[in-house]
C-alpha cells in the first residue's frame, strides 16, 4: 500500500507531499491543474519512460519518491519482484535537464528492469495511455496466469524455454566450430608447436640480455675492471695503501686519546669495504673475455622471444600463456563431439520438458480464460453495460518455443448486441475500456486471498459516463477499496462522493509563476467541490444541497 508520495518539480507542480491511506481516495480539479500529474509521477515511479520535458521550467532536476508498506506479501512474491524482507519500500526516481535518469529502491542505486520488477507486486495503474493497461499484446496471457493462479506453471515453461534456447545456442555455436575445427586445429598447432620450439620454460630474458651485453664490450668490461682493481689495491698508492696509513695513524692517536676510537672502527669498516670492490671488481678484471659463439646462441634466444612477442606478446608471460591457451583449444576441440553430443542431449531434455509444462498451461489457460470472461461479463453487467460481451480467446503463438509458452491471448470485444466480437483494442471507447479494466480487477479481486494491499490507480476511468452509470462505477471502486487501495482521478461528482479521502488539485500563481497545490478536504470543503463539479463555475444554493445529499452515509 502507498503511505507517502512526494513529487517535486514535475511539470507545474513543484514540491507536493501527500500521506495516503487506505480505502478509496479521490483526486479532483479544474482541466489542467495538476491531477493526472500524479498519476503520472506514480507511472514514472513504477519504470515509465523519463524524458527532461517531465521538468518544470527552469528546474535541474525533478524527483518522485514514494514509501509502499509490504505487510502482507508472501515470502515468494518478495523475491519474486526482489523486494525486501522489510516491512516497508522507498521507491525513488530522479531525472535531471539532460534527460538522465537514476532509481533508487530503500536508498540503493537500481537499474530500470529493478524498479519495474518491483513495482509490478505494488502498483497497478489503469487510465488511456498507460503502457501496462489492457492494450498491452501479453496483457491477456498475464491476466489469465494470475486469475487462474498459474504462476508457478509459468515459471516452469519459461525456465525450460530458458534452457531449451541455451543449450540451442550452444549447440550452434559448436555446430559452427566443429565446421572450422580442421583449421583452427592446424592454426593452435602451428601456434603451440613454435612457442614450444623456442624453450622458454625457464629462460631469463634480462638474464639474457645483460649477458649478451657483457660480452659485446668484453674487452671494455675487462679493462673498466682492471682500472678499477689497480685503484682500489694493486697501484703503489692504492686506495688500500693510504688507507691503511690513515688506519696506523688513528691508532696512534687513539692510545694518546682514547676519543679517536670510534674513528679507527670506522677506518676498520672502510679497509673491509674497499676489499669488498676489489673482490666485486676482480671477475671484470680477470674473466671478461669474448665468447663469439656464446654471444650468437645468446643473440638467437633474443631474436626468437623477440619475434614470438611480436606475434603473441606484448610479455614473454602473454607468450608463455598463449602457448598453454593453444594446447588447452586443441584439447577441447579433440573432445568437440562429445560436448556437440551432450549439448544435444541438454536441448532434448530441456525441449520435453518445455512441451509437457506448455501443453499443461494451454489447457489450464483455457479453462482459466472461459471462468474469467464469464466473470468479467458478469461485472460488466453490473457497470451498466448489460449487452455487452468481453470474451478472452486463447490461440495457438506462431513461434514454437517461447517463454510465454504456446499461446497468445486477445480480448475479444462488443458492446452492443448484435455486433461481432473485435479486439478490444480496435472498438472499445475510452469509456468503455476503463469500465472493462475496471470490470477485470472486479473479477480478481474475487479470486484473491493473499492478505496483501496493492495500490490500484484509476485515471479518469469515468471516462464517458455519467449520471446512473457514473454512480455504479464510484460504488465498484468503493468495492474494490475495501480489498485493495484505491486511487481514482475523477471528473464525474457521483463518483467524488463515495470516497473515504478526497484530494483537491487547484492551480496557484505567484511571482509570476504556476504552480499545482494539493490539499486534502474537510467536509465542508468536500460539499464545495462536488457541487463546483455538479454546477461549473457558479456554484448554487441547490447544487451545494446536492453535494450534501450525495455525502450523506450509505
Amino acid at each position: 500500500m502507498l503511505t507517502d508520495l512526494s513529487v517535486k518539480n514535475f511539470a507545474i507542480v513543484e514540491d507536493v507531499r501527500l500521506s495516503l491511506g487506505a480505502g478509496f481516495t479521490v483526486i479532483t480539479g479544474e482541466t489542467g491543474a495538476g491531477k493526472s500529474i500524479l498519476v503520472d509521477a506514480v507511472a514514472l515511479l513504477a519504470g515509465g519512460r523519463a524524458s527532461s520535458s517531465l521538468l518544470r521550467a527552469d528546474a535541474d532536476r525533478l524527483a518522485v519518491a514514494a514509501r509502499f508498506e509490504l505487510d502482507g506479501l508472501s515470502p515468494g512474491r518478495r523475491e519474486e519482484a526482489g523486494l525486501p524482507e522489510s516491512g516497508e519500500l522507498i521507491l525513488r526516481r530522479e531525472v535531471t535537464a539532460e534527460g538522465r535518469s537514476r532509481a533508487f529502491l530503500n536508498d540503493e542505486p537500481a537499474t530500470a528492469r529493478a524498479v519495474v520488477r518491483a513495482s509490478s507486486e505494488l502498483v497497478f495503474i489503469h487510465g488511456q495511455g498507460q503502457e501496462r493497461g489492457l492494450l498491452d499484446p501479453e496483457a491477456p496471457l498475464l491476466l489469465l496466469d494470475s486469475y487462474g493462479g498459474l504462476e508457478e506453471l509459468t515459471h516452469r515453461v519459461a525456465a525450460a524455454c530458458s534452457r531449451f534456447q541455451a543449450a540451442e545456442r550452444r549447440r550452434a555455436e559448436l555446430s559452427e566450430t566443429s565446421r572450422e575445427r580442421d583449421r583452427r586445429m592446424d592454426a593452435l598447432r602451428f601456434e603451440a608447436q613454435e612457442i614450444a620450439a623456442a624453450r622458454l620454460g625457464d629462460v631469463d630474458e634480462s638474464g639474457l640480455a645483460s649477458e649478451r651485453n657483457r660480452l659485446l664490450h668484453a674487452d671494455r668490461v675487462r679493462q673498466l675492471g682492471q682500472a678499477a682493481l689497480s685503484a682500489l689495491t694493486e697501484d703503489e698508492r692504492s686506495a688500500a695503501d693510504r688507507l691503511g696509513e690513515a688506519c696506523r695513524a688513528f691508532d696512534d692517536l687513539a692510545r694518546i686519546d682514547p676519543a679517536f676510537s670510534g674513528v679507527v672502527r670506522e677506518a676498520d669498516e672502510l679497509k673491509a669495504r674497499i676489499s669488498d670492490l676489489a673482490r666485486a671488481a676482480a671477475p671484470a678484471a680477470t674473466e671478461a673475455d669474448a665468447d663469439p659463439a656464446r654471444l650468437a646462441e645468446i643473440e638467437s634466444v633474443l631474436d626468437r622471444i623477440s619475434r614470438l612477442k611480436k606475434k603473441y606478446g606484448p610479455d614473454l608471460e602473454d607468450v608463455r600463456a598463449r602457448g598453454q591457451a593453444a594446447e588447452a583449444e586443441m584439447a577441447s576441440l579433440a573432445t568437440l563431439d562429445d560436448a556437440l553430443e551432450e549439448c544435444e542431449k541438454q536441448a532434448a531434455t530441456a525441449l520435453s520438458e518445455y512441451e509437457s509444462a506448455a501443453d499443461e498451461l494451454a489447457r489450464l489457460r483455457r479453462a482459466s480464460a472461459a471462468k474469467l470472461s464469464a466473470a468479467v461479463e458478469k461485472q460488466l453487467k453490473e457497470l451498466a453495460m448489460e449487452k455487452a460481451t468481453l470474451r478472452i480467446e486463447v490461440a495457438d503463438r506462431p513461434d514454437p518455443v517461447s517463454r510465454f509458452g504456446r499461446d497468445r491471448a486477445e480480448m475479444r470485444f462488443a458492446p452492443n448486441p448484435g455486433e461481432p466480437e473485435r479486439p478490444l483494442a480496435q472498438i472499445a471507447s475510452g469509456g468503455e475500456l476503463s469500465r472493462a479494466e475496471l470490470a477485470i480487477e472486479s473479477a480478481r479481486l474475487a479470486k484473491r486471498k493473499d492478505p496483501f494491499v496493492r495500490t490500484l490507480v484509476f485515471d479518469e476511468v469515468d471516462a464517458g459516463v455519467g449520471g446512473r452509470v457514473a454512480e455504479v462505477v464510484g460504488r465498484k471502486l468503493r468495492e474494490l477499496s475495501a480489498r485493495d487501495q484505491v486511487l481514482c482521478v475523477t471528473h464525474v461528482p457521483q463518483i467524488a462522493a463515495l470516497a473515504d479521502r478526497h484530494l483537491r488539485a487547484t492551480k496557484a500563481v505567484s511571482g509570476g509563476r504556476t504552480r499545482a497545490v494539493v490539499e486534502e478536504l474537510s467536509r465542508e470543503e468536500r460539499i464545495e467541490e462536488i457541487a463546483r463539479m455538479l454546477a461549473g463555475r457558479t456554484v448554487t444554493k441547490t447544487a451545494r444541497e446536492h453535494a450534501r445529499s450525495l455525502l450523506l452515509p450509505r
